[in-house]
Protein backbone atom coordinates (compact mmCIF):
# COMPACT_ATOMS: atom_id res chain seq x y z
CA UNK A 1 0.00 0.00 0.00
CA UNK A 2 1.13 2.91 -0.90
CA UNK A 3 -0.17 6.06 0.67
CA UNK A 4 0.30 9.48 3.04
CA UNK A 5 0.09 12.56 1.26
CA UNK A 6 -2.25 13.87 3.61
CA UNK A 7 0.20 12.53 6.55
CA UNK A 8 0.81 15.49 8.78
CA UNK A 9 4.11 14.16 10.55
CA UNK A 10 6.84 11.78 11.46
CA UNK A 11 4.10 10.66 14.51
CA UNK A 12 1.12 10.11 12.52
CA UNK A 13 3.80 8.21 9.72
CA UNK A 14 4.74 5.73 13.00
CA UNK A 15 1.25 4.94 13.76
CA UNK A 16 0.92 3.52 10.13
CA UNK A 17 4.05 2.09 9.83
CA UNK A 18 4.39 0.39 13.88
CA UNK A 19 1.01 -1.50 12.66
CA UNK A 20 2.23 -2.55 8.92
CA UNK A 21 -0.17 -0.38 7.04
CA UNK A 22 2.17 1.13 4.34
CA UNK A 23 4.83 -0.42 2.02
CA UNK A 24 5.59 2.56 0.08
CA UNK A 25 5.16 6.02 2.56
CA UNK A 26 4.00 8.98 0.25
CA UNK A 27 4.22 12.27 2.32
CA UNK A 28 3.99 15.40 0.78
CA UNK A 29 6.37 18.23 1.98
CA UNK A 30 3.81 21.09 2.28
CA UNK A 31 1.45 18.67 4.24
CA UNK A 32 3.65 16.88 6.46
CA UNK A 33 5.61 19.91 7.89
CA UNK A 34 8.41 20.65 5.29
CA UNK A 35 11.52 19.56 4.75
CA UNK A 36 13.19 19.03 7.63
CA UNK A 37 9.88 16.89 8.93
CA UNK A 38 10.35 14.61 5.95
CA UNK A 39 14.16 14.03 6.12
CA UNK A 40 12.95 12.94 10.11
CA UNK A 41 9.87 10.63 8.15
CA UNK A 42 12.92 9.53 5.73
CA UNK A 43 14.71 8.24 9.09
CA UNK A 44 11.83 6.88 10.51
CA UNK A 45 10.96 4.78 7.87
CA UNK A 46 14.29 3.88 6.79
CA UNK A 47 14.41 2.18 10.67
CA UNK A 48 11.61 -0.24 9.60
CA UNK A 49 12.89 -0.31 5.98
CA UNK A 50 9.80 1.05 4.46
CA UNK A 51 10.71 3.45 0.81
CA UNK A 52 9.43 7.27 0.90
CA UNK A 53 8.36 8.43 -2.19
CA UNK A 54 7.30 11.87 -1.55
CA UNK A 55 3.91 12.88 -2.94
CA UNK A 56 4.83 15.21 -6.23
CA UNK A 57 2.67 18.10 -5.49
CA UNK A 58 5.95 20.01 -4.03
CA UNK A 59 8.29 18.67 -6.53
CA UNK A 60 11.03 21.44 -5.70
CA UNK A 61 11.07 20.34 -1.74
CA UNK A 62 10.60 16.35 -2.59
CA UNK A 63 13.70 17.02 -4.91
CA UNK A 64 16.07 17.94 -2.38
CA UNK A 65 14.61 15.37 0.38
CA UNK A 66 15.16 12.45 -2.28
CA UNK A 67 18.98 13.71 -3.41
CA UNK A 68 19.80 14.20 0.59
CA UNK A 69 18.64 10.28 1.01
CA UNK A 70 20.15 6.85 -0.14
CA UNK A 71 18.06 5.58 -2.72
CA UNK A 72 17.31 2.38 -0.85
CA UNK A 73 15.20 4.89 1.60
CA UNK A 74 13.71 7.17 -1.80
CA UNK A 75 14.33 5.25 -4.75
CA UNK A 76 12.04 7.67 -6.83
CA UNK A 77 10.14 11.18 -6.85
CA UNK A 78 6.68 11.46 -8.10
CA UNK A 79 6.17 13.29 -10.92
CA UNK A 80 2.61 14.81 -12.00
CA UNK A 81 2.95 14.89 -15.70
CA UNK A 82 -0.52 16.76 -16.21
CA UNK A 83 -0.68 18.93 -13.73
CA UNK A 84 2.97 19.66 -13.66
CA UNK A 85 2.36 21.56 -16.87
CA UNK A 86 -0.26 24.03 -15.24
CA UNK A 87 1.61 23.89 -11.80
CA UNK A 88 5.20 25.55 -12.30
CA UNK A 89 3.65 28.21 -14.82
CA UNK A 90 5.40 31.17 -13.62
CA UNK A 91 8.84 29.67 -13.55
CA UNK A 92 11.57 30.16 -15.64
CA UNK A 93 12.88 26.46 -15.42
CA UNK A 94 10.47 24.54 -13.74
CA UNK A 95 11.25 21.49 -12.30
CA UNK A 96 11.19 18.45 -15.34
CA UNK A 97 12.91 15.16 -15.55
CA UNK A 98 15.75 14.81 -18.32
CA UNK A 99 16.14 11.24 -19.09
CA UNK A 100 13.99 9.88 -16.44
CA UNK A 101 16.25 12.04 -13.74
CA UNK A 102 16.21 15.82 -12.01
CA UNK A 103 18.72 17.90 -11.84
CA UNK A 104 18.59 20.15 -9.07
CA UNK A 105 18.99 23.90 -9.58
CA UNK A 106 22.26 25.38 -9.04
CA UNK A 107 20.40 28.44 -7.50
CA UNK A 108 20.60 29.46 -4.01
CA UNK A 109 17.83 27.42 -2.48
CA UNK A 110 15.21 25.46 -4.90
CA UNK A 111 16.97 27.62 -7.51
CA UNK A 112 12.99 29.12 -8.42
CA UNK A 113 13.02 32.42 -10.36
CA UNK A 114 9.50 33.77 -11.51
CA UNK A 115 9.40 34.25 -15.49
CA UNK A 116 8.38 38.12 -15.14
CA UNK A 117 6.80 37.75 -19.09
CA UNK A 118 3.95 35.64 -17.71
CA UNK A 119 3.12 38.18 -14.33
CA UNK A 120 0.65 40.41 -15.39
CA UNK A 121 0.64 42.49 -11.92
CA UNK A 122 1.67 42.43 -8.08
CA UNK A 123 -1.31 44.22 -6.32
CA UNK A 124 -2.47 41.91 -3.39
CA UNK A 125 -6.08 41.27 -4.27
CA UNK A 126 -8.50 41.80 -1.04
CA UNK A 127 -10.87 39.02 0.24
CA UNK A 128 -14.10 39.41 1.30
Amino acid sequence: MAAGEHIQGRWEVYDYLKEGALSVVQCDPEWCGGTSELHKICTLAAILDVPVMPHGNSLHAALHVIASQSPAVCPLAEYLVLKMQSYYHFEKTPPAPKGARFALPEGMGYGIEWDEGKIEGREMKKWG
